[in-house]
């Protein structure tokens, strides 16, 4: 079998393997044949890859980003993983602490707020994130430790941490004011609340949705927009949940609005949604290599605020020069230079020779070490 992204799948696929969404339900099974309605549901859950039946490859041409594809093989196992390094330093431990304490209070005040109509306590939960980036250094290496958390089966309330302690980052670097800073927190936090409301046989159901359970799944901004509104907090916040799936192109949801339509500080949050979404560890599969991150950012640039997304993707590629990792072929390197054309291709040093990825179709970083 063969992992192949989303965003280059192609009707005629047979799934070789049951196909789960971050947080855990079923998507697709076993044998399933992609049609155009299938990959659009595999896009919209946000499933970056998947296992398809090697044979279903012949009758497509494979591009560079199906070469880039992680192989079994090539998937690098937890006890030797950069990873496993971070989960063992004193520093992560106290990352830990923290990161736990705000995800329990989380998980209390939103719960509070949508089953028991109590008022939000947002700024409560903000000051647990800024605790987290005044006490740790807010660049990729915190991204790298919230990467490494572990032990939920609810994943909503990590992953609401987890986008609002990406988005506060991706503010500090792009030098907003520490009100803005503040915001777009806030909208991180609450991005997604309106999962809360789509009922659970529709959310956890196996196999192919209905139309309309479909549209009614697509629906979660609108129920988070409709839970906010009329909450004491600033209309900013209530548009992350309510656009944080819009798309700089046009093509996000629920309408379709394009770059100025899109509330700034949502279009942060939808790049940390989906950074983190790409990046989680899951029981069922690991998260992506960042240089695959990278990858997949660069093919979709288009979709996302063109100055956040360049600077944001920019620094994390730089943040690890001097990094060894490991390549697909088995060997071993040290990233030496970063291509600022091709981002996630960047220049290894393997063996005393100087390997430019952006012109080794065949050869990809699978892991960082």
């Amino acid at each position: 079998m063969k992992r192949v992204l989303t965003i280059k799948a192609k009707e005629g696929m047979v799934i070789a393997g049951d196909v789960y969404t971050d947080g855990g339900h079923l998507v697709i099974t076993k044998g399933t044949v992609l049609d155009k309605e299938i990959i659009e549901k595999l896009k919209y859950y946000s499933v970056f890859d998947f296992f398809i039946v090697e044979e279903s490859l012949i009758s497509y041409e494979q591009d560079d980003l199906e070469r880039m594809i992680f192989s079994d093989e090539n998937v690098i196992g937890e006890d030797e993983s950069y990873y496993k390094k971070i989960k063992q330093t004193e520093k992560f431990k106290k990352f830990e602490g923290m990161f736990n304490e705000s995800v329990v209070k989380v998980e209390k005040s939103i719960n509070d707020m949508v089953f028991r109509n109590s008022p939000i306590q947002v700024n409560e939960l903000l000051e647990d994130v800024k605790k987290i980036t005044q006490e740790f250094k807010p660049d990729v290496r915190l991204f790298d430790m919230v990467h490494c958390i572990e032990g939920y089966d609810d994943l909503t309330y990590v992953h609401s941490v987890n986008v609002a302690l990406i988005s506060r980052i991706i503010s500090m670097w792009m030098k907003y004011s520490e009100e803005e800073q503040d915001m777009v927190t806030r909208g991180g936090l609450l991005h997604d609340i309106g999962k809360l409301m789509i009922p659970k046989d529709v959310i956890t159901k196996p196999g192919r949705l209905t139309p309309t359970e479909y549209a009614l799944v697509q629906s979660h901004p609108i129920h988070g927009y409709n839970i906010l509104k009329n909450q004491d907090i600033d209309e900013h916040v209530k548009n992350c949940a309510l656009m944080h799936h819009e798309r700089c192109d046009g093509e996000g949801y629920p309408s379709k609005l394009a770059y100025n339509e899109i509330d700034p500080y949502a279009r942060i949050v939808a790049i940390a949604d989906v950074y983190d979404a790409m990046t989680s560890n899951r029981v069922y599969r690991a998260g992506l290599c960042p240089y695959d991150v990278i990858s997949i950012f660069e093919e979709n640039v288009e979709a996302y605020d063109p100055e956040v997304i360049m600077s944001v993707l920019e620094r994390i590629a730089n943040s690890y020069i001097n990094n060894e990792v490991i390549l697909n072929d088995d060997l071993e390197g040290k990233i030496v230079m970063v291509n600022k054309y091709k981002l996630g291709k960047p220049v290894v040093l393997v063996g005393g020779a100087y390997v430019d990825l952006s012109k080794e179709k065949n050869i990809r970083i699978t892991a960082l070490k």
